[in-house]
């Protein structure tokens, strides 16, 4: 065969028929991962476990249906936004929650459907086991509060108990209250107590109405019982009324950290009739140490609060409506974690005197620069030079008594800090309590407190950094200026001189 055809199936046979060379732009779905053990779970808890799907196709993946299937995939949940499209290395991740009911194992299959050539069906094998453990068992008595009948202007007192019939301790959530603020609990939030196995919290209700109209309102007290994990106390007094009460909202931010500006929004409380409000803050608690008295335009919608140290502050608000009726108070408890590395803080229990804290770098003696961080050297240049990550600062000092004082460091240099409190000054000549706590990572590490006289010095531990651990050292002695021989120096009355602790001294 010659010419023109011939050429032509040379040609042909040329490409040939394998297709080795050509991309293919498929979508390609990766499931990670490729199976789910929960292990076991109490019977009556949950665990919970991601899968992530992952397009690493070169084509947008089109994921038609995710499900659980199999006997058991009652006792698993699956929360996810739903089927959709992800386009080249784009993922989603669903959350499988796993929650058995008896002890039993247990198992089930997530089946994933998708637009992926090669594999257009894929299986998640899930498995895990009801495992058995002590658990709480909350019990209420009584489930509603009853005050009666009582005077406007008088007050009724009733007691809420709160059992633990379970095995293992109870632990209460955050509650919250709803309808008439005529009803109050008297003594501390019971948010966050833990009633031991077998035994009892009595809460303490107040009834003190402004008319005779009726009052009603409910009480959630949410706990870690796996059965009832909420629950609902009705109050009700001089018949309770079918009145609809303001309610108070905080916008709470939570987490916070010390000598923060922090905004408090209740501007989401509400009217049944849409009317106007009168807003009531307070400050209901403070950690201890803190010099924190009073929050700033406590009448207004949105306050404001400076926290100074680190710990729990507890707001409360009230709003009324023209006609005098109050809502519940609404609580918001803040949170104050030092966002530094280190942090260490100083407060007293003495008005009228100064403490001063100091922090001593490797190799630093007591007022002396630059290794001495204190009120007379606040923010020296430790670590790299120029670098300020790595050097403390001396952020509060207070001289009229109580503090707080802290100093902090960002990101410290590894090493050894030493904590002193020098008791530098006082009117009374009284002895003051100075405690100490020191933060790492945002974590409480150590604190401790010691009776101190004027011009000791409290030698009270040692920071190692990077490990973020507290030597406790608690060394107690005078503040007294010795001679080269080592002996106490005298002044012209022969008295033991103090110091140095004079900014010019340095």
């Amino acid at each position: 065969m010659t010419g023109p055809l011939a050429l032509t199936a040379v040609l042909l046979a040329g490409c040939g028929t394998s297709d080795t060379n050509i991309t293919h732009v498929d979508p390609h779905l990766v499931v990670l991962p490729e199976s789910v053990d929960f292990g076991d779970v109490t019977v009556g808890y949950s665990g919970a476990a991601e899968v992530t799907l992952l397009n690493v196709g070169l084509a947008p993946l089109e994921v038609s249906s995710l499900k659980l299937s199999g006997e058991q995939a009652s006792a698993f949940h699956l929360d996810i936004g739903g089927p959709g499209t992800l386009d080249p290395d784009d993922s989603i991740v669903a959350t499988v929650t796993f929650t058995p009911d008896t002890y039993l194992a247990y198992a089930a299959t997530l089946d994933i459907a998708s637009d992926d050539p090669d594999a257009p069906a894929v299986s998640v094998p899930l498995t895990g086991v009801g495992a058995y453990a002590p658990t709480p068992e909350i019990v209420i008595d009584p489930l509603a509060l009853d005050f009666g009948t009582v005077a406007a202007g008088s007050t009724s007192v009733k007691v809420l108990n709160v059992s633990n019939e379970g095995r293992a301790s109870l632990t209460l959530g955050a509650v919250t209250q709803h309808g008439s603020g005529a009803f109050s609990i008297l003594g501390e939030d019971p948010g966050g107590f833990s009633i031991p196995p077998g035994q009892s919290q009595q809460i303490v209700w107040q009834y003190s109405p402004t008319a005779s109209t009726g009052d009603n309102g409910t009480f959630v007290i949410p706990s870690d019982d796996p059965d009832e994990p909420e629950l609902t106390v009705t109050l009700l007094g001089n018949g309770g009324g079918d009145f609809e009460y303001p309610e108070a909202v905080i916008d709470c931010p939570g987490t916070v950290a010390p000598r923060e500006l922090v905004t408090l929004d209740g501007r989401a409380s509400t009217d049944p009739q849409g009317r106007s409000l009168d807003y009531q803050w307070t400050l209901d608690g403070i950690p201890a140490g803190s010099a924190v008295s009073d929050i700033v335009d406590d009448g207004e919608s949105v306050a404001q609060i400076t926290t100074d140290i680190a710990g729990e502050y507890t707001i409360g608000l009230v709003v009324t409506n023209p006609d005098g009726v109050s809502s519940a108070k609404r609580v918001c408890k803040l949170e104050a974690v030092p966002k530094e590395q280190l942090h260490v803080e100083l407060s007293w229990d003495l008005g009228h005197s100064d403490l001063d804290l100091h922090l001593l770098a490797d190799g630093g003696s007591f007022f002396k620069k630059p290794l001495d961080c204190n009120y007379c050297n606040q923010i020296p240049d430790w670590g790299v030079p120029i670098v300020t990550d790595d050097d403390p600062s001396l952020d509060l000092d207070n001289t009229v008594g109580y503090g707080p004082e802290n100093i902090n460091i960002d990101v410290p240099a590894d090493g050894t800090y030493t904590i002193l409190v020098h008791y530098f000054d006082t009117s009374t000549d009284e002895t003051a309590n100075a405690t100490v706590r020191v933060y790492s990572q945002g974590l409480l590490v150590a604190e401790a407190t010691r009776a101190m006289d004027l011009d000791m010095i409290w030698e009270v531990g040692a920071v190692n950094w990077p490990a973020g651990t507290v030597g406790m050292i608690d060394a107690y002695y005078d503040n007294l200026q010795y001679d080269a021989d080592g002996n106490p120096v005298l002044d012209e009355d022969g008295h033991t001189q103090q110091g140095p602790y004079e900014c010019s001294s340095l």
